[in-house]
């Protein structure tokens, strides 16, 4: 039997907590390095245009180098290139401290995001591995829970900014990825190389292109499906407490408190659906009931029917119901992965993730440039629900079948 079918709970624990606190450094980063471009913009002399820029930089060479990044976890193992992003991601946020024109914060961009580029493939070739199996809901829904921490815990250069000036909030801000590099490392016999049955498959199945992977239907429709839930994502945390204000005549603190209720329901949704992920078998039912559930409670939002004082009510019901789809649409990526793809499929799939980012803070900015920021929310509810439908079309485009392996 596999390492990590028999996998003990104290083992486990172990491992789940690494991966994800590994994820919440990626998620930490990608808003801290835009956090401190706001932070040094005037001393640097950049504009507005010139943050937006850098961050979708940022996010394109991730989404452009994380197919690669899989090729090369599949290649040299996952343990040493998830240690390599963290070292790197962090190096690039101690890179900001001596960086002093735009030329320098667009390399500081490139070298962040490739950084960044790893973590998905990374970190999901070492969770199937190293996990047991019938724990894989609740290891996939606490990897969640660490990327949203990682994002309410950016919010913190602020204040190192505060008590030790920008120069020393960028050195400290690196600290946390330097230190879980040598985490990572050093946790050789609890993360289990992915490799193992990737040589295993080969031997049984014989190889198949990379190429004709990527190809598939099941796996076409995964990324299409995380670069629509990234663009709902992102535009809603970029550019929903700025609409809110103008839709609701609310303060900007009290709409940044609504922002943050429907993020921590969605990270409780996430808990919640580690527990469903682990005991049901149509993982699809779930997410696409929870993001048809997601839509209904956005369109009161849209609509302007709700009243200010019930607004972090419905946002948190709302944030809930789509948190809960998270484990179980991992779990759907994992079922559609042939054997000795892990890395491979996860950096293709997940690049999604990086596409959306990178695609719709422009549009919603537009939109919130021409006074239509309801426009945003009934985004929202038409991507959740083409979501919906895209994840019962992955299960009917993933049905089991004797996959070859894929030839790294």
């Amino acid at each position: 039997m596999s390492a990590a079918t028999t996998a003990p709970l104290q083992h486990d624990f172990r491992v789940i907590s690494l991966i994800g606190v590994a994820h919440g450094a990626s998620h930490f980063y990608q808003l801290a390095f835009a956090t401190m471009l706001l932070i040094v913009r005037q001393e640097a002399g950049l504009t507005y245009a010139d943050v937006g820029l850098l961050a979708g930089t940022f996010y394109g060479v991730s989404g452009l180098a994380q197919t690669a990044a899989g090729f090369a976890v599949d290649r040299f193992g996952a343990r040493p290139i998830l240690a390599g992003g963290l070292f790197v991601v962090g190096l690039g946020l101690a890179c900001i401290s001596v960086a002093h024109s735009f030329v320098g914060f667009v390399g500081i961009a490139v070298i962040a995001g490739l950084g960044n580029s790893v973590f998905h493939p990374a970190d999901f070739a070492l969770l199937n591995a190293s996990v047991n199996q019938n724990r894989l809901g609740r290891a996939f829904s606490i990897h969640g829970l660490g990327g949203s921490l990682g994002w309410a815990a950016a919010p913190v250069m602020y204040f190192l900014d505060s008590l030790f000036g920008w120069v020393g909030a960028a050195l400290i801000g690196a600290l946390p990825g330097l230190i879980l590099s040598g985490l990572v490392l050093i946790h050789r016999e609890q993360l289990v190389d992915h490799r193992v049955k990737v040589r295993a498959a080969a031997a049984q199945h014989g190889a198949k292109p990379a190429l004709a992977l990527f190809l598939q239907p099941a796996l076409l429709l995964c990324l299409l499906y995380f670069a629509l839930i990234a663009a709902n994502t992102i535009g809603i945390q970029q550019f929903a407490v700025p609409a809110w204000s103008g839709m609701f005549g609310v303060t900007e603190n009290y709409a940044a408190f609504c922002l943050i209720v429907f993020i921590v329901g969605s990270a409780a949704g996430i808990l919640v659906g580690g527990y469903f992920a682990d005991r049901v078998r149509r993982h699809d039912l779930v997410a696409s009931f929870g993001l048809l559930a997601a839509a209904c409670l956005t369109v009161p939002i849209a609509t302007q029917t709700v009243s200010p004082t019930l607004l972090p009510f419905l946002l948190a019901l709302a944030g809930a119901a789509g948190g809960v789809t998270n484990p179980s649409r991992d779990m759907i990526v994992r079922n559609a992965t042939p054997p000795g793809a892990s890395g491979k499929v996860f950096g293709f799939v997940y690049s999604g993730l990086d596409i959306g980012s990178f695609v719709a803070p422009p549009l919603f900015g537009v939109l919130m440039n021409v006074g239509l920021p309801t426009a945003i929310f009934w985004i929202a509810v038409g991507l959740y629900t083409v979501n919906a439908g895209l994840v019962m079309l992955i299960r009917q485009s993933a049905a089991p079948k004797a996959y070859p392996a894929v030839a790294e």
